[in-house]
């Protein structure tokens, strides 16, 4: 099945990382010419077949999508195993996870995984039911990160929790009404960052499952953040926090 990758920065990423599923690279006429020299220049590197077209036949082509005047058709997201992500996590010394429990805004989505690509998780884990994929509006939104992490779609989220631990990562639940801070997590070794949904937060067996529950403090009576802020906040801390331990 063809997906559409929409914008400039989000084809760069994806022609970088995965050349051989664009099959066709659309551009507006009148595209910024330095937008545009590079584009071409990164297509014609790996015979990307390129297309001008008139601004209209892009926006009827990508209906919702800003797409900035640059359209690519592309094959599948290449989703991986969590096999995969758990081998190319285990060169690290303390990889970072990030697994998120039926987070259903495709804008939240791309927002997570932009994140978690620049404060350096090993990858992300996202559940299959009630929740966003990586659709083009959910690419767009990471700005070409979604291109450059490996990303795997779980059916059983309690289960993979389990393989997780087995594989000696400490599982980390972000929850609201929890007691522990952020900043009073030990962030050290391989960590499991888990994310609820929008509305509900954690499902209860998720957080039966994490090994210590924990939230963001918050003054003037906030009680939650938007998730995808949640997630920087949380990335940020466990990178600030292995720095200062050197």
């Amino acid at each position: 099945m063809k997906r559409l990758i929409a914008g400039p920065h989000a084809i760069a990423g994806a022609i970088d990382a995965h050349p051989g599923q664009i099959t066709l690279l659309l551009l507006a006429e009148g595209l910024h010419p330095k937008t545009k020299k590079s584009l071409v220049q990164s297509a014609n590197r790996h015979n990307i077949p390129i297309q001008i077209a008139a601004r209209e036949v892009l926006d009827d082509m990508g209906e919702t999508l800003n797409h900035q005047g640059a359209l690519a058709i592309a094959g599948d997201f290449p989703f991986v195993d969590i096999n995969a992500i758990l081998s190319r996590a285990a060169r690290q010394t303390a990889p970072v996870l990030v697994l998120l429990d039926q987070v259903q805004d495709p804008g939240n989505l791309g927002a997570i995984v932009r994140s978690a690509h620049a404060l350096g998780a090993a990858g992300l884990l996202i559940t299959r039911d009630h929740s966003a994929t990586m659709t083009p509006a959910a690419v767009r939104a990471s700005v070409g990160a979604s291109e450059r992490i490996p990303i795997a779609r779980i059916t059983n989220l309690s289960q993979t929790i389990t393989t997780l631990k087995k594989a000696g990562y400490h599982v980390y639940g972000a929850c609201g009404e929890a007691t522990t801070a952020l900043h009073q997590i030990d962030w050290r070794g391989p960590v499991a960052l888990v994310l609820g949904n929008e509305q509900n937060g954690l499902r209860r067996l998720t957080r039966e499952n994490s090994d210590i529950l924990f939230s963001i403090p918050m003054q003037h009576q906030f009680d939650s953040l938007n998730v995808s802020v949640a997630a920087a906040i949380c990335l940020y801390e466990i990178q600030r926090t292995r720095t200062a331990l050197g």
